[in-house]
């Protein structure tokens, strides 16, 4: 049937349209991959399981070439607009007791539903699956909590998406891998692995692992066309959080064992918060944890016994 459209009052759709404004979009649907470890529990919230630590770089997991295996259950967590640690190479995911409690669902069991992680020990340990070549998208802002908790239990729901931080802003982190520790002011940085290598996605106790290719941790860029999809921005600035750690080991552990640091950064006035009384044990900022900011209780010391921060660009 033929219409007739009154000349010059036709609507004109162009393939265009703006959907929100800002650096942190909160992208509609993303929810964590339900076969990611648990990195630590929120006893502030009922032991909420958190598989996924502020300052990860994550991505998206594709429908296709993310597993070295044909896998349905990885498949339709693909589907499932699923994030996961960023990394230029495989790695592996590491199951402990915690995910055969929870029930994690088992990246290596190739059923639709995930079977979970088994209670009897006999998954836990690395995985045989490994996931490959996840391009960054941002870099996390809060804790992400596991998609089990909500087929889990009925009455459960949590519909905070994961803010994600995609550019036009600088962030401070601590230098906790080989690589990042090797990071210089003016150095582009794309998120860490070689493209054969394997590393691990397992933060325990709250600290991510020091391994030189941990993924979602960053590492220099080459300048190689293979990896440019991998670049999350520029170093800006490094500098030293303080001395006196012993080569290769966690801040958070001298600061427990009670080992005086030395030369604290006084351009950041760490020495001036050393000042301020806080309970120990509690790790607030201050006399407890000698003057050095909390945030850097993760950061591990290089050959030297040095910690540094690193001040990253963040342009996704």
């Amino acid at each position: 049937m033929a219409i007739r459209i009154a000349r010059g009052y036709e609507k004109i759709h162009h393939p265009y349209q703006e959907l929100y404004e800002g650096v942190r979009p909160s992208i509609q649907g993303l929810r964590a991959a339900k076969f990611l470890p648990i990195s630590m529990l929120d006893k502030l919230h009922d032991d909420d399981p958190i598989v996924l630590l502020p300052g990860t770089f994550v991505g998206r997991l594709n429908s296709t070439g993310q597993f070295d295996a044909t896998n349905l259950f990885t498949t339709a967590e693909a589907g499932a607009r699923a994030l996961t640690p960023a990394c230029w190479g495989k790695y592996t995911v590491q199951y402990t007791s915690k995910d055969s409690d929870f029930g994690t669902h088992n990246i290596d069991d190739a059923t639709p539903a995930g079977a979970a992680v088994n209670a009897d020990g006999t998954d836990e340990g690395a995985s045989t699956m490994l996931v490959q070549n996840i391009k960054p998208i941002g870099v996390l802002t809060a804790p992400v909590y596991s998609e089990v908790l909500k087929s889990k239990y009925t009455n459960y729901k949590r519909d905070l998406m994961p803010s994600i931080l995609m550019g036009n802003y600088s962030i401070v982190m601590p230098a906790i891998t080989v690589d990042e520790l090797n990071i210089e002011p003016g150095d582009i940085v794309r998120v860490a692995g070689d493209g054969t290598s394997t590393g691990n996605h397992k933060a325990t106790n709250k600290a991510y692992n020091v391994a030189a290719i941990t993924p979602g941790r960053l590492t220099t860029w080459d300048g190689a066309t293979a990896s440019a999809n991998y670049v999350v921005g520029r170093c800006i600035d490094k500098y030293k959080i303080a001395g006196g750690g012993g080569s290769g080991t966690r801040l958070s552990a001298k600061l427990a064992a009670g080992t005086t640091l030395t030369n604290l950064n006084s351009d950041h006035q760490f020495n001036t918060l050393k000042k301020v009384q806080t309970v120990p044990g509690l790790g607030l900022s201050g006399s407890g944890t000698q003057g050095i900011p909390a945030m850097f209780e993760h950061a591990v010391s290089d050959s030297a016994g040095d910690y540094f921060a690193l001040v990253i660009k963040v342009d996704l």
